[in-house]
């Protein structure tokens, strides 16, 4: 008779469980990249053109650089957080309309662990999005002046909107309070937080007003990255992005735990 095997410690089965639950939302990006990657990247290959092309000469802001090199790292920006956003949402959407979640809530992952697997999803969404952006962009508008600071500021953009997604898919019980966050909250920050303009141009309040917008700071380092002309400094806009996304992933991660809106 076999003798059977001892049980598996509790660590590496969560650890296990992670695992699995990543793999499933990296199935889930790369398996419909037509639905997931190709629609961001034609829609920023879109903007470039237009605006950085046909219309570059006459939006050409102040300095040396092209205007496409100028809107690059906000559109960069706006696709990282867009995607992010829309995938963890989406995700943790589903499983609650579908009655799955309740198979996910008794694993024996815990609270963080469940915020960080369905946000890594996001995360791969986002970045493999923003990398074929900029692999398409470089030939037009330059290289970059601080990889470094680049990667680190999409980094951070990345984690806030995939963790903030996960809290609304925990929050939305219909489409329409999905579509409500995505449609009046998320992309009107992104459009006012400096992506198409310098905010030096504007007028007050608008001006002081924009500096309340979390996109404005990640948005100015990833141009100060680029261009290596930014209108804050990168260790103000680091920070801001840092904390925004420990307060993010640590509510999402109590949340979570609570099983906040998913427990029937």
């Amino acid at each position: 008779m076999s003798v059977p095997s001892p049980p598996l410690p509790l660590r590496r089965v969560e650890r296990r469980a992670t695992v699995a639950l990543a793999a499933r939302e990296l199935r889930r990006v790369l398996g419909l990249w037509t639905q997931t990657i190709l629609p961001a990247v034609v829609t920023a290959v879109l903007f470039l053109a237009i605006f950085g092309g046909a219309l570059g000469d006459r939006l050409r802001e102040d300095g040396d650089e092209s205007y496409a090199a100028f809107i690059l790292p906000g559109l960069l920006v706006m696709t990282v957080a867009g995607q992010a956003f829309a995938n963890s949402s989406t995700s943790l959407f589903q499983a609650k309309s579908e009655g799955y979640i309740e198979d996910v809530l008794t694993s024996p992952m815990r609270g963080w662990q469940l915020v960080l697997a369905y946000a890594i999803g996001g995360l791969v969404r986002a970045w493999l999005a923003a990398t074929i952006i900029a692999a398409l962009a470089a030939p037009f508008a330059g290289g970059f002046d601080r990889p470094a600071l680049l990667v680190a500021t999409l980094a951070l953009t990345g984690l806030v909107f995939a963790v903030l997604g996960v809290i609304t898919g925990m929050w939305a019980e219909s489409f329409d309070q999905h579509a409500f966050v995505a449609s009046l909250v998320i992309t009107p920050l992104a459009l006012v937080g400096g992506v198409f303009y310098s905010v030096e141009r504007l007028s007050e309040p608008w001006a002081t007003l924009t500096l309340f917008d979390p996109l404005f700071y990640m948005v100015d380092a990833a141009r100060l990255a680029t261009t290596g002309q930014g209108e804050a400094p990168a260790w103000v806009s680091l920070p801001v992005a840092a904390i925004v996304a420990i307060a993010a992933f640590g509510s999402a991660a109590l949340l979570m735990r609570r099983g906040w809106r998913l427990k029937a």
